[in-house]
């Protein structure tokens, strides 16, 4: 880079002394890259030795680990496909729910199965029951089920239309998962 100075009769002198503008003017050779040392600084690596090809390596930098790390243990005693149908469906987690199987609560309330947040009793070989239940887990969770009557103190929702709702959209995860 170099100063000039130029002269203009209509500008007057710098506190410097000189008359004129300053101007600055680059001078400097341009620099063009060489083949070898653009394909360095474009990222183009021919042989470099942390460039690796090992198929491991590369699912571990993009994010494709092994399922076992991904899945949870599904500790719920809910049926895994009947769980994933669940949560596709709802949207909701059902890792929280736990199945009470052989249970003798549902005979305390003259029923063969019940869900109350995320408890499901179910009674011995009534198990066919399951997926309506787990259903039922959906709607308390979303809070749509108020309670209609008691039975020996016990609040419990008879309404028909969250009844159906339960059997269709039970069946239907059932066999989505």
């Amino acid at each position: 880079m170099t100063k000039q100075y130029v002269n203009n009769p209509t500008e007057h002198a710098d506190l410097s002394g000189r008359a004129g503008t300053a101007q600055f003017r680059d001078n400097r050779a341009l620099q063009k890259a060489s083949p070898d040392e653009e394909e360095l600084t474009q990222g183009k690596f021919i042989n470099a030795p942390m460039q690796r090809d090992a198929l491991e390596e590369e699912e571990l930098t993009q994010g494709k680990f092994h399922t076992a790390l991904q899945r949870k243990e599904n500790k719920t005693g809910l049926p895994d496909n009947l769980k994933t149908g669940v949560e596709t469906l709802s949207g909701l987690s059902m890792d929280g729910v736990r199945v009470h199987q052989n249970s003798s609560k549902p005979a305390q309330v003259g029923a063969h199965a019940f869900a109350q947040g995320t408890d499901i009793h179910v009674a011995p070989g009534q198990m066919k029951h399951l997926p309506h239940e787990a259903w039922h887990v959906v709607q308390q969770a979303q809070g749509r089920v108020p309670v209609t009557t008691t039975v020996d103190g016990m609040p419990v929702n008879d309404n028909p239309s969250l009844e159906k709702e339960a059997d269709v959209m039970g069946e239907k995860a059932k066999n989505q998962g």
